[in-house]
């Protein structure tokens, strides 16, 4: 087993086993208590998530329905029934008058008419219909009719029946006599009786109405819900009991366990699968899955340690920000979204929590991704807090919270929590490059800045070296981007590779404006001023604090090559006695693809400018470039490199087009005439 796959799965164990510590002391696991309806509470008690409390929704609703007005309609039925008795009174009155029914009957009228009517009146009344004449029986009825269907139109209540008073007023207003008016009066008030009765169908309509309107009455998270020493209610026993507070059976506890266990070995198998589909996984180099394990288990830790916090005091994006910054936003989107998952279930978390984080973390990784200047934290900074700010009120107003005082003083810490976040991250890049040795294009950017001191140097101690260390860049720079490197890297490689040079300018044949003080050297003292250059140039990187990479192309730029021109020297002057070894860089050999660039565009740059006058039809740039990328290759300076073989013809070509533009044919100008 290679030391990636064991580092890897070592931390792959040690996250799943912190995982589930976590989620098993989160607020699903709370530790149980056994309390009972009336006993005193021996600890104050809040919310660990956001929980209904039913009784008190029920109270609210009970009220709300319990002030809707009763519905009422009318009953057509009732004064139809009333005008049909009335009717038939009267048809039997004139039938006992004009028949003789009665005496067929062997009883007299009054009985008669007693027992067939189904309006009852008294005796004297009876008497007093049946002794009108068959002239004023109809205006009678006519007027008796017409005053009960005035009282039905203008609706009778049933605690409005004593309608006695009314009736006599109105009777009076009639042509009909005292005696008439009397017995008018028995026969109106026995037949009117309410007919606007209850609507029971669109009353218990309009209660259901007003209950559904009612909102839940939530205690939401971190909320008391019972303080020490108080008496626990019904009520309260019930919400303990929602939120998992109460004593449960034991075997129910462990079926959790062993199912959040097979939970969260599922998802990292899941994600560890995902990852390996979409071929980010072969990818990834040791120290960024070390880095990875290590600010997802942070993380979870974070999370435990703030369980009783509200979850906008979590700023759960800070690690998916870094790996963003450090490796890339796609591995940093999956990262956060396995720890939502798992900080949802630590905190039992509802939707808005859930919604929050997938959301902020999100767009702070698509922001913060693409800073490439320290100098713009700031504003990076406020604008995440604005992202954290918009998603927290947009998602209160979504499930319909009202904006009180508290919930903007919530607004504005998820606003501060993604200012401080940014700033953390930003903050702390420079301990976590140097740790890791990462490189991440806002320090590169800051290095490729002329006016950083030891380029400043450069320029103004060994102004050759300088322009040569520039073109060197940019052919090293425009190779990377062909091959799939990375450009921005090969570039500062390219601006420091020759730092060394500051100290003995002179003996460079770029910064030479005299004569060549190697011509009277000895060719092995050459050798080693010319060999001090890569350790010089370490030592001033150390001193200028710059990155490992740096120093590390500084000394593999010329691997382990031959100094040919004083080797050659030297053997003329000594012979066989010379070897070749003296003559050698100490290397090492470029580890990296940008290392080598770095290397195959200096000695390219070098050889070009050094020949350029013998360019011509028999020796092109190209044939150039390739005799030296061709020798450094057979020399094994590439072989601890991953330059593939076709790699190495997209660099012969973007040397030679690069160095064509420079090193181009000149067109020669003729003397101007004195004349």
């Amino acid at each position: 087993m290679n030391k990636k796959a064991y580092w890897g799965g070592l931390f792959l164990i040690l996250s799943v086993v912190v995982t589930f510590f976590a989620v098993a002391s989160g607020n699903f696991f709370t530790k149980k208590l056994s309390l009972q309806v009336g006993q005193i509470a021996t600890q104050t008690i809040y919310a660990p998530f956001q929980v209904e409390n039913e009784m008190a929704t029920n109270r609210k609703r009970d009220l709300a329905e319990r002030e809707v007005a009763l519905i009422s309609k009318v009953d057509i039925q009732v004064q139809e029934k009333a005008v049909a008795d009335i009717e038939q009174l009267f048809e039997y009155t004139l039938a006992i008058q004009t028949t003789d029914i009665a005496e067929r009957l062997n009883k007299t009228p009054l009985e008669v008419l007693r027992n067939r009517s189904s309006i009852g009146l008294y005796k004297d009344e009876y008497e007093t219909l049946l002794g009108v004449t068959q002239e004023d029986l109809s205006t009678i009825k006519e007027t008796c009719i017409q005053i009960a269907v005035q009282f039905f139109e203008e609706g009778m209540q049933s605690d409005a029946l004593n309608k006695t008073p009314e009736i006599k007023a109105r009777l009076e207003a009639t042509e009909l006599s005292v005696t008439h008016q009397k017995m008018s009066e028995g026969i109106i008030a026995a037949v009117i009786k309410p007919n606007v009765v209850l609507d029971e169908l669109a009353t218990n309509e309009a209660k259901k109405l007003a209950r559904e309107k009612v909102d839940p009455v939530y205690i939401l998270q971190g909320e008391k819900i019972i303080e020490k020493g108080t008496r626990i209610t019904e009520e309260t026993y019930t919400i303990l009991d929602k939120v998992g507070f109460l004593d449960t059976n034991k075997r129910t506890t462990y079926q959790q366990y062993s199912g959040i266990a097979l939970l969260i070995i599922l998802v990292f198998v899941f994600v560890s699968k995902y990852m390996k589909i979409i071929n980010i996984a072969k990818d990834l180099q040791r120290k960024q899955i070390n880095l990875i394990m290590i600010l997802y288990i942070l993380s979870i830790i974070m999370t435990r340690v703030m369980l009783n916090r509200p979850f906008v005091y979590l700023p759960l994006a800070i690690a998916a920000m870094i790996i963003a910054l450090l490796i890339g936003t796609d591995i940093a989107i999956i990262t956060h979204i396995l720890l939502v998952i798992f900080v949802s279930v630590i905190f039992k978390g509802d939707m808005i929590s859930i919604l929050y984080f997938v959301i902020t973390g999100i767009l702070s990784i698509l922001i913060v991704g693409n800073m490439q200047e320290r100098k713009k934290t700031m504003t990076t900074a406020l604008i995440v807090g604005g992202v954290h700010l918009i998603t927290f009120l947009a998602l209160k107003l979504f499930v319909g919270v009202d904006m009180t005082i508290a919930v903007a003083g919530e607004a504005m810490l998820a606003f501060i929590i993604g200012i401080l976040a940014v700033v953390l991250v930003v903050g702390i890049l420079p301990l976590l490059e140097s740790a890791f040795g990462f490189v991440t294009p806002m320090q590169l950017l800051e290095l490729t800045n002329p006016n950083q001191p030891i380029l400043k140097r450069l320029l103004l101690e060994a102004t050759g070296t300088y322009y040569h260390s520039l073109l060197v860049a940019n052919l090293a720079e425009t190779a990377a981007d062909a091959i799939g490197a990375n450009p921005l890297l090969a570039r500062v490689g390219g601006y420091y590779h020759d730092i060394g040079k500051i100290t003995c300018s002179n003996y460079f044949k770029e910064n030479q404006t005299l004569d060549n003080p190697h011509d009277t050297m000895d060719p092995q003292k050459s050798c080693q001023i010319i060999c001090s250059h890569v350790t010089t140039g370490v030592s001033l990187a150390r001193e200028y604090n710059l990155p490992v990479y740096i120093k590390d192309m500084i000394k593999q730029h010329h691997g382990t090559s031959v100094m040919q021109y004083f080797y050659m020297k030297a053997k003329e002057q000594k012979g066989s006695f010379v070897k070749e070894e003296q003559f050698r860089y100490e290397g090492p050999k470029p580890k990296t693809k940008e290392a080598a660039l770095v290397m195959l565009a200096d000695v390219a740059e070098a050889t070009t400018r050094s020949m350029q006058d013998k360019v011509g039809v028999d020796l092109t740039i190209e044939q150039l470039v390739r005799k030296m990328v061709k020798q450094k290759l057979e020399e094994g300076q590439l072989d601890e490199c991953e330059l593939y073989i076709s790699d190495i013809d997209k660099i012969i070509a973007s040397f030679s087009k690069m160095l064509k533009g420079i090193y181009h044919e000149r067109i020669q100008y003729p003397e101007k005439d004195g004349k």
